[in-house]
């Protein structure tokens, strides 16, 4: 190791002996300078430098009491067997919203039971698998529902299963074909594979699917990142499409579109996976408030992570 890495792993060193006697042995800042024979303000930037580092990791436990109710609101009107819902974010309106799908996941690595969990992809759960601690689960299997590449064969910065087996040291089953086939004849192909029906069954025994909801207007990120033309973007919005989970667009009512476009998609349908586990959305913000409630009222969901301001939206209507 050269000199100067040598001493930034002294330094991260310290910082963490720092950040261990302020945060868990209850140490002040002036005990621990007074121990490391250093300035107050250099403990105060040691201990910014675990937490930027994030040697540290927080958990809140206390609920907030109208987050609380909301949840449970919510859990009455759609029958939902998970709810979470989280304070509003300021700064980072997605970050609350992961850290609290990452507890949940993290408490079901925990459990008795199937050691498998289905993944779509999309930002909020990206930022899902930021914050789920980097602990060794090699026994566990992270599985992906949608296909992984755009039809330049691209793989979408997006992927889920594959990022978090990696951070987990478990195992990995991506499904690896593009996200709308060029032909019904080719999705056809593709579904015919061994492979497919390897993880297709596989999921289908998961513990949990976690998917992202994401709106289907102009501009939506399965347009933005390139999945859909311009001229399916149109077809969709004009066959009554107004949100997807995993590429599958459905409508107002939350029933998945049966039409040409849903026909070239080699992923697995969310609804059907509904009927043999539960999946849980991970979702927030004003253009999500339409999709999610079309997914709740055709029980595409049997879970949702949200936060305040979403879910006080969801329960303004029937």
């Amino acid at each position: 190791m050269s000199d100067l890495g040598d001493l930034q792993s002294r330094k991260l060193d310290l910082a963490t002996r720092a950040a261990w006697l302020y945060y868990i042995d209850g140490a002040t800042q002036d005990e621990i300078a007074s121990q490391f024979d250093i300035s107050r303000q250099s403990v105060q930037r040691l201990i910014a430098l675990a937490v930027s580092e994030r040697v540290i990791e927080f958990r809140i436990q206390s609920p907030v009491a109208e987050c609380t109710a909301l949840a449970q609101q919510l859990r009455s009107r759609y029958g939902l067997s998970i709810c979470e819902v989280v304070p509003n974010g300021l700064h980072d309106p997605l970050g609350a919203v992961g850290l609290a799908a990452a507890q949940i996941l993290e408490t079901q690595f925990g459990q008795r039971g199937s050691g498998v969990f289905g993944f779509s992809t999309g930002r909020t759960l990206l930022r899902m698998v930021k914050e789920v601690s980097a602990r060794s689960r090699p026994e566990l299997k992270m599985v992906s529902i949608v296909g992984n590449a755009a039809r330049d064969g691209c793989v979408s910065p997006f992927e889920i299963a594959m990022r978090l087996a990696d951070k987990l040291g478990a195992k990995c089953y991506p499904l690896q074909m593009p996200v709308l086939a060029a032909t019904v004849e080719h999705c056809e192909a593709l579904k015919s594979q061994p492979v497919h029906k390897l993880l297709r069954e596989m999921v289908e025994t998961a513990r949990a699917v976690y998917v992202g909801v994401s709106d289907v207007t102009w501009g939506s990120p399965i347009q933005q990142d390139g999945f859909v033309l311009e001229s399916e973007m149109r077809y969709l919005i004009e066959n009554g499409a107004i949100g997807e989970i995993a590429a599958w667009p459905y409508d107002k009512d939350g029933r998945i579109l049966q039409n040409d476009y849903t026909d070239r998609l080699p992923g697995f349908r969310p609804d059907r996976l509904a009927r043999f586990v539960p999946v849980v959305g991970v979702a927030a913000g004003q253009r999500k408030i339409m999709p999610i409630r079309a997914a709740l009222k055709g029980d595409l969901l049997s879970g949702l992570i949200t936060d305040e301001q979403t879910a006080a939206a969801l329960l303004e209507q029937p």
